[in-house]
């Protein structure tokens, strides 16, 4: 009896670990990847740039969803499928978030030089500024 009570446990446990697992379908307004990776580009930098500058934001009044939406001409229905559908394929997401990655470390990448060549700039202008008032403090005690 406990034998037979034990099998028709474990059947039961096989068969119900076994069920059918729901997975997302296709959204009927697909998002393509490099359109998606140009969304959530889009996205995470004006994110950041909310973060970075909330009053900014607040005081423009702001709505950076709205901005996406319009920009891609989707709306948050579309989004959230889409989102949904990316999220299932690993690879596919994988895909989309590294593009993502790579754009945002160029543009650091290009912030990083340009604030570099400015640094030296100043660093420049202020040994000129300095050459230059030794040199006349250099003629105003040659004149004394």
């Amino acid at each position: 009896m406990k034998s037979k009570l034990s099998i028709l446990c474990f059947l039961l446990l096989v068969f119900s670990a076994c069920q059918k697992v729901k997975t997302v379908e296709k959204p009927e307004n697909f998002i393509a990847k490099e359109k998606m990776i140009d969304i959530l580009y889009d996205l995470t930098k004006l994110e950041a740039s909310k973060n970075y500058s909330q009053r900014e934001f607040n005081n423009r009044e702001v709505e950076i969803k709205k901005m996406i939406f319009e920009k891609y001409q989707v709306d948050s229905t579309q989004m959230a499928n889409n989102i949904a559908f990316y999220a299932e394929d690993f690879k596919l997401n994988e895909e989309v978030f590294d593009s993502v990655k790579e754009r945002l470390a160029r543009d650091k990448e290009y912030i990083d030089s340009i604030v570099s060549i400015e640094n030296e700039k100043d660093l420049t202008q202020a040994q000129s500024d300095s050459l230059v008032k030794e040199l006349k403090e250099s003629l105003r005690k040659a004149q004394e």
